[in-house]
């Protein structure tokens, strides 16, 4: 990632840890109605570390030549590319299972079901949207490229 992005990672973790531990120290969960405060602590305070840890490790991690090289492999990619795809099927069917599951065991209310089931749609309508934009753009080329080749043989 770039160094800006990381940055501002980082950055960002640090204003949900604090605002999240500021909430609960100087009461404003009291003044705010907060079903549940002690969550909101917990829950900002993870997100937060996370944020802050995910941010400084890659930051911090200098990179020799080689690795960088190693980073850009047309094979890594690929094995990168293919791991990530598989992770996304996993993805789709335990969040399809875990909302079936939690919806008629009673333990999903309405407005968590719809902001995830939304988070889904979101996610499925980028996957399509960019296939559909892969698959036209190598369409193009597979016709764009014989041509190519045949103005080369003709000026050759």
């Amino acid at each position: 990632m770039k160094k800006r992005l990381l940055i501002l990672m980082i950055v960002t973790g640090m204003i949900i840890l604090l605002g999240g531990l500021l909430t609960y120290g100087l009461g404003i969960h009291e003044i705010i109605p907060v079903p549940r405060p002690d969550l909101i602590v917990v829950g900002t305070s993870l997100i937060g570390i996370l944020l802050i840890a995910s941010g400084a490790c890659d930051l911090f991690v200098k990179k020799t030549k080689e690795m960088e090289i190693e980073e850009n492999d047309e094979r890594n990619i690929s094995l990168s590319n293919a791991a990530m795809a598989s992770g996304f099927k996993v993805m789709n069917v335990t969040i399809s299972v875990s909302i079936f599951v939690l919806i008629f065991t009673g333990y999903m209310t309405v407005v968590p079901c719809f902001t995830i089931i939304g988070a889904y749609a979101i996610g499925q309508v980028v996957f399509i949207v960019r296939l559909w934009y892969l698959h036209k753009i190598f369409e193009t080329l597979s016709l764009i490229i014989p041509l190519l080749f045949l103005l080369l043989q003709i000026i050759y």
